[in-house]
């Protein structure tokens, strides 16, 4: 009996054996690779030196660094993006979960912004802001206004403008997971509500959003995750500017470790952002395995 379950436990653990592996060469050992890398003063292409809190100390050593200017645009476009996604999110489930004709197409076409590649969508909305485009067209054929909009040469403009880029792709993610929320809220509760006398508001109050509080909550935290951690539409649209204006962190850790060959420097900015995403898994975890 012995010899049987030893080769069982052998058996499982050689094909569970590749899949450790692969997973902490993949994850694990990057992770903590960069976390030493942080504490190095490395140059692309030279041998680092160990510098131990020197990167981290340069980061925090003047507010005037563009580390605070970063992070507080960081918190400022994600704040900003996650707030408008949660509220046309949640507007466009409660009319997408309605009995309304058409309302399988308009779900196909809601999808349709998640569904496009982030540099594609980008691209063609750099060019719908730029000043020959659709929208400063249309401005100077109807004489709206004196002048051009200029959304990424105006630090002013480039912020709202990549927030509205930003909410353009991520709102499928809110409404569809709102819509599966709310499908699983009993219709007996809109009912009993009714026939209490509450109104739509109050009952979109008092039903629909404790019934999908675990769904809210789940879905900010990965959207915010997601959000504060994108930089592909910062990139294409604004590169950071204009004079860092929507330069976020992870932008300015590939600046600073990228063009600025300073592997060591954009790593420790890339870390001060770990704590932040630590205990928003922490929490995400803890709220599933609570519901489990």
């Amino acid at each position: 009996m012995r010899r049987v379950l030893g080769a069982e436990w052998q058996l499982g653990w050689l094909m569970v054996a590749p899949v450790v592996i692969i997973v902490s060469t993949l994850l694990i050992y990057p992770f903590f690779d960069a976390i030493l890398l942080s504490f190095q003063d490395r140059f692309i292409g030279k041998t680092g030196t160990w510098v131990g809190f020197a990167n981290y100390a340069a980061l925090f050593a003047d507010t005037t660094t563009p580390w605070v200017k970063a992070a507080l645009t960081t918190l400022v476009v994600t704040g900003g993006a996650i707030g408008t996604k949660f509220v046309v999110g949640m507007a466009m489930a409660c009319v997408l979960n309605q009995d309304i004709p058409g309302k399988n197409l308009f779900r196909g076409i809601m999808f349709l912004p998640w569904a496009v590649p982030a540099v594609v969508s980008a691209y063609v909305w750099r060019f719908m802001f730029d000043t020959t485009g659709p929208i400063n067209g249309a401005i100077a054929n109807f004489g709206i206004l004196d002048d051009y909009i200029y959304f990424f040469s105006d630090a002013r403009m480039a912020v709202p403008a990549l927030i509205v880029v930003i909410v353009w792709a991520g709102t499928p993610f809110w409404t569809m997971n709102f819509i599966a929320g709310m499908q699983a809220i009993s219709t007996e509760l809109y009912e009993a509500a009714e026939i209490d006398g509450a109104s739509t508001w109050q009952r979109f109050l008092h039903v629909t959003l404790p019934g999908l509080q675990s769904v809210i909550l789940v879905t900010g935290l990965l959207s915010t995750i997601w959000t504060s951690a994108n930089l592909t539409p910062i990139f294409v649209l604004t590169n950071g500017g204009p004079n860092y204006a929507t330069t976020t962190l992870p932008l300015l850790s590939y600046f600073v470790a990228i063009p600025g060959h300073q592997l060591g420097a954009g790593a420790a900015i890339a870390m001060t952002m770990v704590p932040f995403y630590l205990v928003l898994v922490l929490f995400l975890t803890r709220r599933m395995l609570r519901q489990d």
